[in-house]
C-alpha cells in the first residue's frame, strides 16, 4: 500500500527541521568513527543541577509515578507564580500557571485553542523555526516579518501593525533564536499596546531569559498581564530530556486549554513535576551556567570574525552567534553540509529559521566546551583557506 497518497496536507506543510537533519548526519559519521565538533544542537552540555536529580530520586521512591492534574501540580504552579513574584515584582494566580510537556507541548496547546484556519501567525524572519511548523497543523496562515541588523533584529511595532487589522497571533523569543538578541522593554511595550487596540494575542518565549549579559532581561509579564508568557526548565536550568515547560494565560484560556491538555497529553510527566521544584532553588548552579556561557562567547565571537565571519550584532541572550558567510558566495545549507563533511564541524543553516538572508547566514552554538570550541574554530581555519 502506497500510505504516501494518504500523507495529509497539514503534514506537507511542514519544512526540514535543518538542525536536527544536520545533527543525525554527524552521529551518524560519529557511529563510523569519525569525531565531530558540535556547534549546531541548542541544548546544554551541562548535567541537570544536582538538587533537581535528588528531587526526583525522592519522588520515585515515594511512587509518585501517577497521573497528576492535567494543568501539573499545584505546589509547582504555586512555585513558579512566588518565583515571578521574587523576580519582577509581579503577583499572578497560579491558577493561571498552565505546566507543559515542554515548550512545545505548551505552543501546541496555544495554537490549537487560537488558532484556525484563516488565522494568522506574524513572526519573525529570521525566528525559531517551530512556530510556523505548529502553526500549519491547524491550517493558519503565517506572516514572517523580516528583520535584519538594522533594527537589531527586532520586529517594529510599524512593521507589524501596519493598516486596521493585524495578526490573530503575534510571537517573539526573548532572548532571540537565532540571533541572540536581547528585545528592548519599549519595543515589547509598544507591540503589545497596538496589538490590545487590534485584538491581537502577543505571545513572548522566554525560554532563555535566565541566560542573558551585561543586562537584564525583565519578563513580559511585568510589563502586561495581557501577554502570554512562555518558559521552560530546558536551557536555563539544563533539563532538556526532561521535557518540562509552564505558560502564564489569562484565566478565560484556562479552561479552553486544560480541555486539549487532558486529551492530547492527560497531564504532564509527574516525576519531572516533582524534580523541577528544586530547580529554582539551584542558583548557585545556574549563574555558574551563565557564566560560562558569556565565557563561551566571549571566545568565540572574536574568533570567528578573524576567520571572514561577519557578526551583525553582539548577542546579548541566549547562546547562538548568528553569522554571514557572505564572503565565500555559498549557499548555507552547501556550506554547512560540507563544514561537517569535509572540516567535520556541524553547524545550522540561515534556511531552519526562515528565508530573508537565508543563503548567506549560518547559526553557531556555543554549548559546548571551550576546548571544542577552539577545536572547531581550528578545523573551521584550515578548512576555509580551502575555499
Amino acid at each position: 500500500m502506497d500510505y504516501t497518497v494518504h500523507i495529509s496536507s497539514r503534514c506537507r506543510k511542514l519544512t526540514p527541521f535543518y538542525v536536527m537533519e544536520f545533527l543525525e548526519k554527524a552521529r551518524e559519521m560519529e557511529a563510523e568513527g569519525e569525531h565531530i565538533v558540535h556547534m549546531e544542537i541548542g541544548e546544554p552540555d551541562f548535567p541537570t543541577p544536582v538538587p533537581v536529580k535528588d528531587a526526583a530520586f525522592e519522588a520515585l521512591s515515594h511512587d509518585l509515578t501517577y497521573y497528576t492534574h492535567s494543568l501539573g501540580i499545584p505546589e509547582l504552579r504555586n512555585r513558579i507564580a512566588d518565583h515571578y513574584k521574587q523576580t519582577e515584582g509581579v503577583s499572578i494566580s497560579p491558577k493561571r500557571v498552565v505546566i507543559t510537556n515542554g515548550t512545545s507541548g505548551a505552543f501546541l496547546l496555544l495554537f490549537s485553542v487560537l488558532l484556525e484556519k484563516g488565522s494568522t501567525l506574524a513572526l519573525s524572519d529570521p525566528g525559531y523555526p517551530c512556530y510556523k511548523n505548529i502553526a500549519a497543523l491547524f491550517d493558519a496562515e503565517v506572516r514572517s516579518i523580516n528583520v535584519s541588523a538594522e533594527t537589531r533584529f527586532e520586529v517594529t511595532e510599524q512593521e507589524l501593525c501596519q493598516g486596521t487589522t493585524g495578526p490573530e497571533l503575534f510571537i517573539i523569543s526573548n532572548p532571540a533564536n537565532p540571533t541572540g538578541m536581547v528585545y528592548r522593554e519599549e519595543t515589547v511595550a509598544s507591540i503589545e499596546q497596538s496589538l490590545a487596540k487590534r485584538g491581537s494575542t502577543f505571545v513572548v518565549d522566554e525560554i532563555y531569559r535566565g541566560i542573558v549579559y551585561e543586562k537584564t532581561a525583565h519578563s513580559a509579564i511585568a510589563i502586561s498581564d495581557r501577554i502570554i508568557v512562555v518558559d521552560g526548565f530546558s536551557k536555563v536550568f539544563a533539563m532538556t530530556g526532561w521535557r518540562l515547560g509552564w505558560m502564564v494565560v489569562p484565566e478565560e484560556l484556562i479552561r479552553p486549554i486544560q480541555t486539549v491538555a487532558q486529551n492530547v497529553f492527560i497531564a504532564p510527566a509527574t516525576l519531572s513535576q516533582y524534580a523541577a521544584l528544586k530547580a529554582f532553588d539551584s542558583i548557585r548552579e545556574i549563574e555558574d551556567m551563565r557564566k560560562t556561557y558569556e565565557e563561551r562567547r566571549n571566545f568565540l565571537l572574536p574568533e570567528l570574525i578573524r576567520l571572514g565571519f561577519r557578526i551583525p550584532i553582539v548577542p546579548e541572550g541566549a547562546f547562538y552567534i548568528y553569522a554571514s558567510i557572505e564572503k565565500w558566495g555559498i549557499d548555507s545549507r552547501d556550506f554547512v553540509d560540507r563544514a561537517l563533511r569535509e572540516a567535520k564541524v556541524a553547524l545550522t543553516p540561515g534556511y531552519d529559521f526562515g528565508t530573508f538572508q537565508a543563503p548567506s547566514y549560518v547559526r553557531f552554538s556555543y554549548a559546548t566546551s571551550i576546548d571544542k570550541i577552539k577545536l572547531g574554530c581550528d578545523r573551521l581555519a584550515r578548512w576555509l583557506k580551502t575555499l
